[in-house]
C-alpha cells in the first residue's frame, strides 16, 4: 500500500474534507472522504490519547479506496467541544453514533485504536457494526484488565485519574514535553511520528480545556468496567479483528479480545511499537481490508 506524500491537517487530500455536527447537544469536528457518500461501507476511525484524527493521517487515502471515511475528534479533543462531563466510553460511542447515524450505508465498520479501542468497544455493544477492530489497547473490564490496571509500567492509568493533579503539573507549558515524551517512550520506531506530527497532537491538546478532557476519559475507567462487564459478549456475527505492535499488546490481544467475542482474529503487527497505523500503515490497511472482505 502506498501514497502520493505528506500532506497537511490543515491542506487534506483530493476527496476529503473538514466538518463539524452537532450531536448529543455538543458539535463534534471531523474529517471525511474517500468513496463518495452512499457509495461504498462507511468506515469509523477512533484516535486515542495523546493524538486525534490525524494519527490516522497514512492510512486515509489507501482506506479511502474503499471506503468513505468518518474521522473524528472525540468530544474534548481538538477542536471537538470540551463539556465538562459525557467522558464514559459508553458516551463518547453515543457521541459517534450520532455523528455516523446521519450518513446512509451504515452500520459502520469501527476502528479504534488506545482510547479509542475502548470507545470502539462500547459502540459494538451498543450500536450495530459491520466489524470492530481493536488496536493495541486493553479494555476496561476485559480480559486481563485488572493485572494491566495494576502493573506499575503503566503508571499514567493512575496519574491521570487523580483528580486535578495532571492538568496542574502538565498545562501552562509542558504539554509538548510530556506528550512527545509519552509518545516516543511507546513507538518501536518513534521517527515514524515525525516533528510536525507531534506538534499536531501537542496543538489538539493545548486548547482551553482538552488536557482536562483527555483525563476525564482515563477518571471514567471505573464506570467503563461496570458497563462493559453488564453488556456481556459480543454477537458471533460481529467479526472482531485485534491487532497490536509485536513490542507492545500485540502478543496478547487476541485472547484478551476472545473473552468478550467468539469471532475474533489478529495478533502482532511485526516491528512495531503502540502506534500501529503510523509505524506500520501499509500492514493494517492490508489487515483491515482482508477482514472487510468477509
Amino acid at each position: 500500500m502506498s501514497w502520493d506524500g505528506p500532506f497537511s491537517p490543515d491542506l487534506l487530500p483530493e476527496g476529503f474534507r473538514h466538518d463539524s455536527a452537532f450531536v448529543a447537544d455538543i458539535r463534534l469536528h471531523y474529517v471525511t472522504g474517500g468513496r463518495p457518500v452512499g457509495t461504498a461501507p462507511l468506515m469509523l476511525l477512533i484516535h486515542g490519547f495523546p493524538q486525534n484524527w490525524w494519527e490516522w493521517n497514512r492510512v486515509l487515502r489507501p482506506l479511502g479506496e474503499h471506503f468513505t471515511l468518518i474521522v473524528p475528534d472525540l468530544r474534548g479533543v481538538g477542536h471537538s467541544d470540551k463539556p465538562e462531563f459525557g467522558y464514559t466510553k459508553k458516551q463518547l460511542a453515543a457521541d459517534l453514533f450520532g455523528l455516523v447515524d446521519s450518513f446512509p450505508n451504515g452500520p459502520p465498520h469501527v476502528v479504534g485504536h488506545d482510547i479509542g479501542a475502548m470507545v470502539a468497544f462500547a459502540y459494538a455493544w451498543q450500536f450495530p457494526v459491520r466489524s470492530l477492530t481493536v488496536l493495541d489497547a486493553s479494555i476496561p473490564g476485559i480480559g486481563d484488565w485488572d493485572q494491566i490496571a495494576s502493573n506499575p509500567l503503566l503508571f499514567h492509568f493512575s496519574f491521570h485519574q487523580k483528580p486535578h493533579l495532571p492538568e496542574a503539573l502538565i498545562c501552562g507549558g509542558r504539554e509538548h514535553l510530556y506528550i512527545s515524551t509519552f509518545i516516543n517512550d511507546r513507538a518501536d520506531n518513534p521517527a515514524a511520528i515525525s516533528a510536525h506530527d507531534m506538534d499536531e497532537y501537542v496543538r489538539a491538546y493545548t486548547h482551553p480545556g482538552a488536557f482536562r478532557a483527555a483525563m476525564e476519559m482515563y477518571r471514567q475507567f471505573p464506570q467503563d468496567v461496570i458497563d462493559n462487564r453488564s453488556a456481556g459478549k459480543l454477537p458471533q456475527s460481529i467479526p472482531v479483528l485485534a491487532l497490536g505492535g509485536d513490542r507492545r499488546w500485540g502478543p496478547h490481544i487476541v485472547a484478551r479480545l476472545s473473552s468478550v467475542s467468539d469471532n475474533v482474529r489478529g495478533g502482532s503487527l511485526p516491528k512495531c511499537g503502540h502506534f500501529v497505523a503510523e509505524e506500520q500503515p501499509g500492514l493494517l490497511v492490508q489487515e483491515l481490508l482482508d477482514l472487510c472482505k468477509l
